[in-house]
């Protein structure tokens, strides 16, 4: 049925979205404390800056993607917006503060629309599982919980 496998894509995509957030968070608190030791092993990686743009590539079209088939079945607009809030506050600290050298600024609002994006998430998930509670199809799969 072509409503289970949306929600179970779905559950999927949030699964995954909740996970490239927590990736984020991670890298933005702990890349500033391990950068210190890059040089004692002749380590290098992607630069700071050209992660938060190049993790965009797979953030928004995933949080797009899965928020937006969870709309559809749940109606419950502050999931939305609070994903559309999570990839804004994103897209302006990759481009716009990283631009002004606002590198404070910048690692604040990345981990705020990080989270932003990561709540978002979890509520679709919960909603969608709440959704399919009341008509028997839950986002995981087809099972039954009437």
């Amino acid at each position: 049925m072509k409503l289970d496998s949306t929600a179970k894509m779905s559950s999927v995509l949030d699964t995954v979205a909740v996970g490239l957030s927590g990736l984020c968070l991670v890298h933005c608190l702990a890349l500033p404390l391990l950068i210190a030791l890059f040089p004692l092993f002749g380590a290098s990686l992607i630069e700071h800056e050209t992660f938060h743009q190049l993790i965009l590539v797979a953030v928004i079209p995933t949080t797009a993607v899965s928020l937006g088939a969870g709309y559809r079945r749940h109606r419950h607009r502050p999931v939305a917006y609070l994903g559309v809030a999570g990839v804004a506050a994103l897209v302006f600290a990759a481009f716009a503060l990283h631009a002004l050298h606002a590198h404070h600024s910048e690692t604040w609002i990345t981990v705020a629309g990080g989270l932003m994006i990561a709540s978002a998430h979890v509520g679709n998930f919960r909603r969608c599982r709440h959704a399919g509670h009341a008509t028997g199809h839950c986002c995981g799969g087809s099972e039954s919980h009437e």
